[in-house]
């Protein structure tokens, strides 16, 4: 596949996925081009929800892969905020319990939507490269 370059090859795996889409949004047009806009919003509304980052109002300069970076950077930041209370509460210097509870539940929510999302994300490249041209 042009256009995709071998892990390392100085961008990320993310970067590549999001180059990807774009150029077949791109050549897509039309109807179908529209329609895979709006799974794509659906998608990174989804992802924006569950880690509780802030969703964009428009396709400019972050789109997909700036969504999907910065929702990323969200499910790191609840766990590490879960991991503290944990320690906190380990060592009796957290005040009130229901804090760390609260934040050991956005971390696993957060981590179980990303770990769905990476999946179907998978899912959907398996089924890419079964296809026959």
């Amino acid at each position: 596949m042009a256009g995709i370059l071998p892990l390392g090859g100085g961008s990320s795996a993310l970067e590549q996925y999001a180059a990807l889409l774009q150029s077949n949004r791109a050549a897509a047009g039309g109807a179908n081009g529209a329609e895979s806009a709006g799974g794509a919003d659906s998608l990174t509304a989804a992802l924006a929800a569950a880690t509780g980052a802030s969703r964009p109002t428009s396709t400019g300069s972050t789109g997909f892969a700036g969504t999907l970076a910065t929702s990323l950077e969200n499910v790191q930041a609840l766990q590490s905020r879960s991991s503290d209370l944990a320690i906190q509460a380990a060592t009796g210097d957290l005040d009130d319990i229901h804090d760390y509870t609260i934040a050991a539940a956005e971390a696993r929510s957060a981590t179980e939507v990303t770990v769905a999302l990476r999946n179907k994300a998978l899912e959907a490249f398996s089924e890419i490269m079964r296809m026959q041209f």
